[in-house]
């Protein structure tokens, strides 16, 4: 009897063990950015056939009429933000910083959304053989804060379609987390990078910058 008792109370222990441990959370992978860069495919880009229109508009994916750019502009304001009607539908103004210049801006109108890696960018590393429905996803990927950011248009505007062997923030200090932010988002998407611009990448992620550890960002595809 008492061999009985002391068998079910190691079994509890066992169980009950067992359950605190599943209750812990596992701890997200991490990467230097250096090593993430190296985890990218290397290939010449394809950029024929391209069209703005191949990665459609801005979505409301919940249904709660703010689209992609709304939903960017409240989640990155630093203020909460005014709309321009009571329907919440459009956002009139906020403070935003644009951490490419490092200038900060209250009216909405002067922020644009910026691709990080930008439309034409994505299409010539991979997104050409991709389906409509993922070109769009990538256009509207609010599930890794790194894909979108709001920033000064006319600095958007001079980015264009570059990559950072073509164009780089004008605030110097900000250029290490943009390259770290370029390669996540390109492993994230599964999107390849030239030579000429992994050159780059690697020049700017070399020393403390790319030996700063990030999580692996999860696949989106």
């Amino acid at each position: 009897m008492k061999h009985r008792i002391f068998s079910l109370l190691a079994v509890c222990v066992v169980v009950v063990g067992v359950a605190f441990v599943s209750a812990v959370p596992a701890q997200a992978a991490t990467i230097s950015a250096r090593n993430l860069l190296f985890k990218l495919a290397v290939h010449a880009e394809n950029g024929s056939g391209y069209s703005r229109s191949y990665f459609g508009d801005w979505r409301d994916a919940n249904g709660d009429c703010q689209n992609t750019r709304a939903e960017v502009l409240i989640t990155e304001s630093k203020v909460p933000v005014t709309f321009t009607s009571s329907s919440h539908c459009t956002v009139k103004s906020g403070r935003w910083h644009s951490w490419y210049d490092g200038k900060t801006w209250t009216l909405a109108s002067d922020v644009d959304i910026d691709d990080v890696v930008a439309l034409k960018e994505a299409w010539d590393s991979g997104a050409k053989s991709w389906s409509a429905t993922d070109r769009s996803r990538f256009h509207n990927d609010l599930g890794y804060a790194w894909t979108l950011d709001a920033v000064t248009d006319n600095v958007n505007s001079s980015k264009g379609d570059s990559d950072p062997a073509q164009w780089l923030p004008p605030l110097a200090s900000a250029r290490c987390a943009y390259a770290t932010h370029w390669v996540a988002i390109k492993y994230r998407w599964r999107l390849s990078i030239n030579s000429t611009e992994k050159t780059k990448l690697a020049s700017i992620l070399s020393g403390t910058c790319g030996a700063k550890t990030l999580a692996i960002p999860p696949r989106a595809r």
